[in-house]
């Protein structure tokens, strides 16, 4: 039987901003709108931290690629963008336990862009190397969680 790529899910929380949920097997992505980037970012770093995620890096990569666009006169892709490098040590270690391979997905990301009027926060979702391994499904779940959380406060 084959499987939608997508399901979409509508979501409203309280602050009057409406979210829509895609995802599928590789990808968990909230567009949003009627949200500031700045307040979105700074609510998702404060998730984060009180988490106990370390954001090992934050990459501003549509400042990167807008000067690149420019200097190709080239559209603008992206009014803002950033890529937040995250890393928790306990599922590190859970990873690295169950397979040693899995330190590729270390550290993970969460991106948060903005496109026209809209916002988006994506992640890539983890892919253990081995069918067994449990701990793939925790760490998809609680970024999933916490990526809703951040949009509450």
């Amino acid at each position: 039987m084959y499987k939608q790529l997508f399901i979409i899910l509508m979501f409203s929380i309280n602050l009057h901003a409406s979210f829509t949920v895609y995802e599928d097997k590789n990808l968990f992505t909230i567009k949003l709108e009627n949200k500031k980037f700045e307040d979105l970012l700074i609510n998702l770093k404060s998730e984060l931290s009180y988490q106990g995620y370390v954001i090992i890096h934050e990459l501003d990569l549509a400042k990167s690629i807008n000067t690149l666009a420019k200097a190709l006169k080239k559209s603008i892709p992206l009014e803002k963008g950033k890529n937040l490098l995250i890393c928790k040590r306990s599922f590190a270690l859970k990873m690295i336990e169950e397979n040693i391979h899995n330190i590729t997905f270390c550290p993970l990301s969460i991106s948060i862009y903005k496109k026209d009027t809209y916002l988006y926060i994506s992640y890539k979702k983890f892919h253990s190397f081995e069918k067994a391994n449990n701990i793939s499904i925790i760490i998809n779940n609680k970024l999933k969680d916490l990526i809703l959380r951040s949009l509450d406060n």
